[in-house]
């Protein structure tokens, strides 16, 4: 009995270090809103897993052998065709404005997927930097 109630203790006392060390990565990264069009369309289940794909792959190909965190939100899909796509990205060693100003660069142009093109026609950025303070930015 006390060796369980022990174990559990500490497998409690690992799991809240964890906690707080993605909390701080957290603090440190930029959350960028797109507007996207997918060529082709093949419906938000499919575009959803493409998107993750296509925007690490994009940032993969610029900060080689960096860690980076992408976490996408669910996509919304617009009435004329657009999707609403949101983002959080830090990249190991980065800070949040170079970041910022890579994902910005996109607007007008397209990124790969697997399944489909994504045709970027806006971004606007918000930048989380554990020294305080956000700066909003957009093209």
């Amino acid at each position: 009995m006390f060796f369980a109630k022990t174990l559990v203790a500490l497998i409690a006392s690992a799991t809240t270090v964890v906690a707080k060390s993605v909390s701080r990565q957290a603090s440190n990264n930029t959350a960028c809103s797109f507007i996207m069009t997918p060529t082709p369309d093949p419906g938000v289940d499919v575009l959803q897993t493409d998107i993750n794909f296509a925007i690490g792959h994009t940032i993969g190909e610029s900060f080689l052998d960096l860690t980076i965190d992408d976490i996408n939100a669910p996509l919304v899909r617009n009435s004329d065709g657009t999707y609403d796509v949101e983002s959080v990205i830090s990249v190991q060693g980065q800070n949040p404005a170079s970041i910022a100003a890579f994902v910005l660069a996109w607007a007008g142009t397209t990124i790969d997927g697997i399944a489909a093109e994504w045709a970027v026609a806006t971004v606007s950025c918000v930048l989380n930097s554990p020294t305080g303070g956000q700066c909003s930015c957009a093209a």
